[in-house]
């Protein structure tokens, strides 16, 4: 039978392993600290290993399959391939139509397209660009067929290496990833509403940056994996090619036709100019007809008027003729009156 001491240890032993036991469902209780803890933990090992995503890995296979893949992507190199092309053809519709045929049977597709009608008098010519997506692979095959439908104008090609891109944001994904399944951890362990609320909407922020940056590493691979090819296509405008020889230079045929040419397109243009005045000229008949009788009716009037005119005058000038003449009459019997008074006076004297 024990002695009382040992009884009075073994009891204080008991009570001291329950105060711990008390401690640790207490702690166990409110561990939402300690998630945080975690999750920023998680965090900034996210910051330290995206920049060098070979050390992230530690012992855990998922991070070496990164790191191979990582080293993949740097012996591949990821080129992003645009170019642009300018092509004179004769055809725009045929040629546009042959290329991107071209481009569907080497498994591409047509990005985007256009097409512009110039004018000139009673010329017309097309231009416009066709933008075909083709693999990588078949970029030089596309070019080399856009050229074969006339002739190149301009032709250029830009590359753009996404390697260093690529794997940055493989490991960012990768780092994300084990954050989320820590937080998941985390999540299925917590037993606070508070902290259950907590780790759910830090649960949401991660899961949208993974798929924002895959939704980027998609976009990048597609470039990657689809080249982007820009052709111009243009008819030529009326005149625009044509070199004239010096006159002296030309042939006499050819001299001669174009005179013929010319006689005709004279003759032509002179019948379309009658048959576009007649209408008009009907039109101002009307008032010219009116016109001139009217003028004739004012031209048969303005004799008349003018001989009775005359007569009046005439009558008038005849009046003051005889005026004259009977005065000088009477002056005359006046002097011949008195120089017979004065010699009948004298032989009376």
């Amino acid at each position: 039978m024990p002695s009382r001491p040992t009884i009075a240890l073994l009891v204080a032993a008991t009570l001291l392993l329950a105060g711990c036991a008390g401690a640790g469902n207490q702690v166990s209780a409110n561990g939402g600290d300690g998630a945080e803890m975690a999750a920023s933990a998680g965090d900034a090992g996210a910051q330290q290993a995206a920049p060098q995503p070979a050390e992230s890995g530690g012992g855990d296979g998922g991070n070496g399959g990164s790191v191979a893949q990582a080293d993949q992507l740097r012996q591949q190199r990821a080129i992003i391939k645009t170019g642009r092309m300018v092509v004179e053809v004769e055809n725009f519709s045929t040629s546009r139509t042959a290329v991107a045929d071209e481009a569907r049977g080497m498994g591409g597709y047509v990005s985007d397209s256009n097409q512009q009608l110039h004018r000139t008098g009673d010329a017309t010519w097309r231009t416009g660009y066709i933008v075909v997506r083709v693999p990588s692979e078949d970029y030089e095959a596309m070019q080399a067929a856009a050229a074969e439908r006339g002739t190149v104008v301009s032709e250029e090609t830009e590359t753009k290496d996404v390697t260093d891109q690529l794997v940055d944001l493989e490991a960012r994904l990768e780092n994300l990833r084990q954050r989320r399944d820590r937080l998941r951890t985390f999540y299925s362990r917590a037993n606070d509403t508070e902290e259950l609320l907590r780790i759910e909407e830090q649960l949401s922020e991660v899961q949208g940056e993974i798929e924002r940056l895959e939704a980027q590493r998609r976009s990048l691979e597609q470039r990657v994996a689809f080249s982007t090819l820009r052709i111009e296509l243009r008819e030529p405008a009326p005149g625009a090619g044509d070199i004239r020889t010096q006159y002296h230079q030309q042939s006499l045929v050819a001299v001669f036709l174009g005179s013929v040419e010319d006689v005709y397109v004279f003759g032509r243009a002179t019948l379309v100019t009658a048959a576009a005045a007649l209408p008009w000229l009907a039109v101002l008949a009307v008032p010219a007809i009116g016109a001139r009788r009217l003028l004739r009716g004012r031209s048969l009037s303005l004799p008349s008027i003018r001989s009775s005119g005359s007569e009046a005058e005439a009558a008038d000038a005849a009046e003051t003729a005889d005026g004259p003449s009977d005065a000088t009459g009477a002056e005359t019997d006046e002097v011949e009156a008195g120089a017979a008074d004065g010699e009948s006076r004298d032989d009376s004297g």
